[in-house]
């Protein structure tokens, strides 16, 4: 049971809108209004003026919206006109999806702060119900990011869709894992979707729009990746699914508000990769486990958790090679946490006599699973035969 109490959201955008919420008074001016508006303007087309428009954060104006401004008195008199703003849309193949949107994820379980548009491309978005983040560091260890693509690809075997934030390191990782499973994964950015960011992933977001999944975010095109649009992203991620794996995350790190975002929803599941205390990159999934996350040593943990049985999830993955031998796997077992082992370590970690670790890293290395450098050997990849545990 996890303890929603300490999994909560401090410091997401939450705690910064006390002053969004108080109720408001007309300004005693007359309400500006654009040429275009007229009292009979659909909704749907004033919304979109408003997501169009520069200025106000996206959240701040949904939580207006969401505290009863009408979005009429939200306009100003440079609001863009929506019919331009759908003519830019439809030469972007953007979509703009709103509560009124068959496509809309929103209606049963809204983040807080609140949401009142998308924007997206690709694929349609896919319901929350089976849905899974997968999140962690830029900066995360290849192992880690190891890990991330083989819960992915597992998780989509299995039939479910996989959240990340677009992001290099392990949300790229669980990304390109599922594109290769023939799953569907969403990326969450932070920018317009014709400004894709980081730069690194342009390739992956192509190939996402052309079929492989779908690219959204809140901010309408043109929008830069500003440092302020990416705390507020997070709780889309966790809206958008219905549990959060984090799989490397530092005691302060955007993987831990997209948990405690997720851990504040009535249905949202927080499950954490544990690491050694040692292992920096491991000090916040370890927190949140502390705190009542579910500890996951692989995808059956995850699918438990989502009460997936095995028999429903799908044939996974590729087949298996030969097992490790056990020095090897003795030896990989030792690098698990993903940092660099000198040789002396390493041997007595083991037990290893230096010829038989020689050959287990040997071993290790042809297949691909560990790289040595000056500084020691390290562990980057899993073994395909651990496929069915991740």
């Amino acid at each position: 049971m996890i303890d929603r109490q300490r999994i909560r959201p401090t410091g997401t955008p939450a705690t910064t809108i006390a002053a969004a919420r108080k109720p408001r008074t007309r300004p005693s001016r007359e309400l500006a209004r654009p040429p275009w508006w007229s009292p009979e303007t659909p909704h749907q087309d004033v919304l979109l003026s408003l997501a169009a428009s520069r200025g106000a954060l996206p959240w701040v104006t949904a939580t207006r919206l969401a505290d009863g401004v009408a979005a009429d008195d939200l306009l100003r008199d440079d609001s863009p006109d929506p019919a331009a703003v759908n003519r830019r849309l439809s030469d972007l193949s953007i979509r703009f999806v709103h509560p009124g949107s068959q496509e809309w994820p929103f209606a049963d379980a809204p983040p807080d702060p609140p949401c009142a548009w998308l924007f997206a491309a690709g694929r349609p978005l896919p319901p929350t119900g089976r849905s899974v983040a997968i999140v962690g560091g830029r900066r995360a260890s290849p192992l880690r990011q190891a890990v991330a693509g083989a819960l992915a690809t597992a998780l989509a075997a299995a039939g479910c869709p996989i959240i990340s934030g677009g992001a290099i390191g392990v949300d790229a990782a669980a990304h390109h894992a599922t594109v290769e499973a023939g799953g569907h994964t969403v990326a969450v950015l932070g920018s317009g979707l014709d400004v894709p960011y980081p730069r690194a992933n342009v390739a992956l977001f192509c190939r996402m729009r052309a079929g492989a999944g779908t690219v959204v975010g809140e901010h309408p095109p043109g929008a830069l990746p500003r440092p302020s649009h990416f705390l507020p992203r997070n709780r889309l991620i966790a809206a958008l699914s219905i549990a959060v794996v984090v799989v490397e995350a530092r005691e302060r790190s955007g993987s831990l508000a997209t948990a405690r975002a997720a851990g504040a929803r009535g249905e949202g599941r927080v499950l954490a990769v544990p690491g050694a205390p040692w292992d920096l990159g491991a000090a916040g999934c370890n927190a949140l486990i502390r705190d009542g996350a579910v500890l996951v040593r692989g995808a059956a943990d995850v699918l438990a958790e989502l009460g997936i049985s095995q028999s429903e999830a799908l044939a996974t993955g590729p087949p298996d090679t030969a097992p490790l031998s056990a020095a090897a796997a003795r030896t990989l077992t030792a690098l698990a946490d993903g940092i660099v082992v000198r040789p002396s370590q390493l041997a007595g970690l083991t037990g290893l006599d230096p010829g038989a670790l020689a050959t287990a890293i040997l071993e290790l290395e042809i297949a691909g699973l560990v790289e040595r450098s000056i500084a020691g050997v390290r562990a980057v990849a899993l073994p395909l035969d651990s496929h069915a545990a991740w």
